[in-house]
């Protein structure tokens, strides 16, 4: 890593305990000649959302989603993020917040290696002349397409590089990532993905049809998805966190991002993809008599 100039300190400001945490880290950087920059986010105000400070990285104290909602921010800048768990799940962060100190000392010491994640850039279309266009929209875990609060649903046809594919009546679709694949997408019954398989799984939520199965394409393709019926109510979903509504005539266009989410993973087994879903899910691990 190149000298340290500033580091970014973005929180959970909904949990108390991460100031205190917060606190802790800038008095120990500080302590070694590294000034901070801090953020917060599950508050009104996302100061850090305008953010134009020259970070060498970012700490994320929180859960997934605080890391989530920090990736769509600091990723198409560039800026390297480190998260550490203080949420629930922590299936993309570090540790716990006994070692806070610990882990950041490892990153000073630069004992980690960093994980490109790909990212979706959705776009709404729409055939209103004055609002022809809204995005880019960027997730790192999925974009789905639901129908909200309507009881409705969905009737759309997905299109990859504009060729039909499937037809969907369905609550919804989840476009995933990689990344998002233990996700929604896991719980809809997708496929578990390496995070380094460069492809974009594509899950129908609850479709009204047998032969409606989830599939993965391969990055490189244009993912488009049109309506078949007036669709009152319907939302696009970024990270389950940032809702747009979908009005009558709009369709959705999702390709991968050109940035990727820099995710800074220590060195150890506890890093690994795999070692993390056995672990934390449980997956394969058979019960003891």
């Amino acid at each position: 890593m190149e000298r340290l100039k500033k580091i970014g300190i973005i929180y959970n400001a909904s949990r108390k305990e991460n100031l205190e945490i917060v606190e802790k880290l800038e008095k120990f950087l500080h302590g070694k000649g590294v000034s901070t920059w801090r953020g917060r986010t599950g508050s009104e105000k996302n100061d850090w959302e305008f953010l134009s400070e020259p970070l060498n990285f970012a700490i994320v104290l929180g859960g997934d989603g605080t890391l989530l909602g920090t990736s769509r921010i600091l990723a198409p800048k560039g800026i390297p993020m480190f998260g550490i768990n203080t949420g629930h799940l922590g299936f993309l962060s570090e540790g716990r917040t006994g070692n806070v100190l610990e882990l950041v000392e490892k990153v000073l010491k630069e004992e980690y290696r960093i994980e490109d994640r790909a990212m979706l850039c959705g776009y709404i279309l729409s055939s209103d002349r004055l609002h022809n266009e809204q995005g880019p929209l960027f997730a790192l875990n999925d974009i789905v397409i639901s129908r909200g609060m309507s009881h409705k649903m969905i009737h759309m046809t997905l299109n990859v590089d504009e060729k039909p594919v499937a037809d969907y009546i369905a609550d919804g679709l989840i476009i995933s990532t990689p990344t998002g694949s233990t996700a929604y997408a896991l719980s809809a019954g997708g496929a578990v993905m390496d995070p380094e398989i460069k492809g974009i799984e594509i899950v129908p939520i609850c479709a009204h049809s047998l032969t409606s199965r989830p599939h993965i394409v391969t990055d490189s393709r244009i993912i488009t998805i049109t309506f078949n019926r007036p669709h009152e109510g319907t939302i696009l979903q970024l990270d389950g966190q940032e809702n747009f509504s979908i009005k009558k005539g709009d369709k959705i266009r999702i390709s991968r991002a050109a940035h990727t989410a820099k995710l800074i993973r220590l060195l150890g087994d506890e890093s690994d993809f795999y070692w993390t879903i056995r672990q934390k899910f449980h997956w394969g691990i058979l019960a003891t008599q």
